[in-house]
């Protein structure tokens, strides 16, 4: 059975309990029960922001959380924890979204640890779109670092120009931060690499004084792993620092298989935290 929450109260132990174990947690990790209470009450009180409870005689199972944009046909978890019976009760929490989103796309993250989550995927055949490396830069600091002449930091004069670069490399990933979405969200600054009069690698973090986040870096295949990751990561370092000083924290999920970018980025400061997939379900 599946129940819409509307008290805090019934949900909160259990989501406590299971978002603090490696082998039940959901993505993205939990880290204090203030924070997890504020997300249920949030998700409790928004208009396109849901939590159900899945229910079996009468116990609880599982619990999600999720958020969407209809006009993208876009839907993501930000909590999904079950304790048994892990396929029944998946099949119930993705069945009552559905129920409601048709023909959205829902994007349901979950960490490595988890292994019923990842083989309950994997067992149905659902996409993974991502595997990634969660990384984490904390209390940024100045970054004594020459300006590099090839890196220029993207306007809106010049956003045109770049959203060609960009889509070619974001719109065959997928990604909703297309360049139409990226220039809507005035959060974000982007920092491009600049070669013979062309753009062949970019960096796009979405800004914020307690936290930011870097949401792609993007480079031509003939320009991988020649230190360009590094460039832009250092610039877009010295650009944050200068526009906001002591931001508490960055966050930069980077592809498993991406070695360069995550030695770059490690060699900047940033330390790994966690290692998570992504899954994605047509409903």
């Amino acid at each position: 059975m599946i129940k819409i929450i509307d008290k805090l109260e019934e949900v909160v132990d259990f989501a406590w309990e299971l978002s603090q174990n490696n082998l039940y947690a959901s993505y993205h990790r939990i880290d204090s029960l203030k924070q997890l209470k504020n997300n249920i009450e949030k998700a409790i009180g928004s208009n396109n922001e849901n939590i159900i409870a899945c229910y079996h005689e009468n116990v609880l199972c599982g619990v999600c959380i999720y958020h969407w944009i209809c006009d993208e046909k876009y839907a993501q978890t930000t909590l999904f924890l079950i304790r048994e019976d892990y396929e029944q009760t998946a099949e119930e929490l993705i069945g009552y979204i559905k129920n409601q989103l048709a023909g959205c796309e829902l994007f349901i993250p979950v960490p490595f640890t988890n292994k019923n989550a990842n083989q309950y995927f994997k067992k149905k055949n659902i996409e993974c779109i991502e595997s990634n490396i969660d990384t984490r830069l904390y209390n940024l600091e100045p970054h004594i670092n020459q300006k590099h002449n090839k890196v220029e930091k993207i306007t809106k004069d010049d956003f045109e120009e770049y959203a060609i670069f960009h889509d070619k490399h974001a719109i065959p990933l997928e990604m909703y931060y297309n360049s139409k979405n990226l220039q809507k969200d005035k959060c974000f600054r982007v920092f491009a690499f600049r070669y013979d009069g062309s753009i062949h690698a970019s960096i796009f973090v979405k800004t914020g004084k307690e936290i930011s986040e870097v949401f792609g870096l993007f480079i031509d295949k003939e320009y991988k792993n020649k230190g360009i990751e590094s460039i832009l990561i250092n610039e877009m370092l010295v650009q944050l620092y200068n526009e906001f000083g002591c931001i508490k924290e960055i966050v930069y999920f980077i592809d498993e298989n991406c070695t360069d970018e995550l030695d770059s980025a490690l060699n900047a400061g940033f330390e790994i935290k966690d290692k998570c997939r992504c899954y994605k379900c047509i409903l």
